[in-house]
């Protein structure tokens, strides 16, 4: 099986050295080697000194997974590079939200047959893959996928280096066509266990709890961001009035999925699912979980906080919100305030609404 991991940032280094680690070898008696006897990984990425040096020195993993791993590398550069998927039988997207229609246009007239995408930390990926290769796919079979979180903490030491500090324990899963639900979640299993499957993608991309987190502590933390100060992100920018404002923009999350008819989970509830030991509170769930302890704040708002999870976390909620009569003052004063603290409009930002439209259940 080859399997094509398109994004080399911390994510993407992290799922390699993942995949690599479990890979099991067997021994050629005729060549005198090891050989990898389950899959081979690809690694895709537009970044021209980082596919030069990790093809060079492969990847350094510590932390929950520790050892150098070697995947095979591919430069395609960003938004022009053409990407070689006829071949792979997984194809694994680990780019920032604002890369999913790239990459989606980029596949287009490449797939090959009986594939499976997965889009990791969905922000109606799937969505926005089906709007662009809905007919391809179905001519070729092709399962899109997303999941409603990423399933690595993780962080990197160095360019071609990652340090994964938590591996979450259960990861919601869904497919564009969820008629085939059974059969792309026994396929993705097989290499992500802690993958479960949801109800449909809108489950997989309103249901994630890094939007309705992240947007609101970058909000209120935009000196510290744009200062490029040291601070962590669950410590003293998180006070409890925030968790407080976190815990309402999270009620209106919860309504406006329950106005789509999909069942809507609590942000605890979601944090709960990732871990073993469950948090009797939002508080407790963000300020006691070890994984969390050290994660740092942004020190620039050209971070996915900002780039990520306002214009593809909550500014869907809040189109979609204005569209089915739910009212959303806290998340829109967030996507209104950091519109104009940046000067930008972020309501212009995200996934197509056509996208949004077609994949409502």
């Amino acid at each position: 099986m080859d399997i094509a991991i398109i994004g080399a940032g911390n994510a993407g280094k992290a799922t390699a050295a993942y995949l690599l680690s479990n890979i099991k070898k067997s021994f050629n008696y005729n060549t005198d080697d090891i050989h990898d006897t389950s899959y081979q990984v690809r690694l895709v990425t537009g970044d021209a000194k980082k596919a030069d040096e990790t093809e060079k020195k492969g990847i350094t993993a510590s932390g929950l997974i520790t050892g150098s791993f070697r995947p095979m590398i591919e430069y395609s550069p960003y938004g022009t590079g053409k990407i070689e998927a006829s071949k792979a039988d997984v194809i694994i997207v680990q780019t920032v939200s604002g890369g999913h229609r790239d990459v989606a246009e980029r596949l287009k007239g490449r797939l090959g047959n009986n594939q499976m995408i997965i889009i990791f930390n969905g922000n109606w990926g799937a969505a926005e893959f089906d709007s662009v290769l809905g007919k391809e796919a179905q001519e070729k079979n092709t399962l899109i996928c997303e999941t409603a979180a990423q399933l690595f903490i993780c962080s990197s030491p160095g360019i071609n280096s990652v340090n994964i500090t938590g591996i979450k324990d259960s990861v919601g899963f869904a497919v564009s066509d969820m008629k085939r639900i059974r059969e792309a979640y026994e396929r993705a299993a097989l290499l992500f266990p802690g993958l479960k499957a949801s109800g449909n993608i809108i489950d997989t991309s309103a249901n994630s709890s890094n939007p309705i987190i992240h947007g609101p502590i970058a909000a209120f933390n935009i000196t510290r961001l744009e200062n490029g100060e040291d601070y962590t992100l669950f410590g003293t920018a998180l006070p409890e009035k925030l968790i407080r404002y976190i815990e309402k923009a999270d009620l209106e999350r919860c309504a406006v999925i329950e106005a789509l008819g999909t069942e809507a989970s609590g942000v605890l509830d979601i944090l709960n699912s990732f871990w073993p030991v469950k948090r009797k509170s939002l508080r407790d769930a963000l300020k006691e979980n070890e994984a969390y302890r050290d994660i740092k704040g942004p020190k620039t708002t050209i971070h996915r906080y900002i780039e990520e999870d306002i214009p593809y976390g909550l500014v869907p909620l809040s189109i979609l919100g204005k569209k089915l009569g739910v009212s959303t003052p806290y998340i829109d004063s967030v996507i209104n305030s950091l519109s104009l603290y940046l000067d930008r409009d972020f309501m212009k930002e995200g996934p197509s609404f056509e996208a949004l439209l077609r994949n409502r259940v």
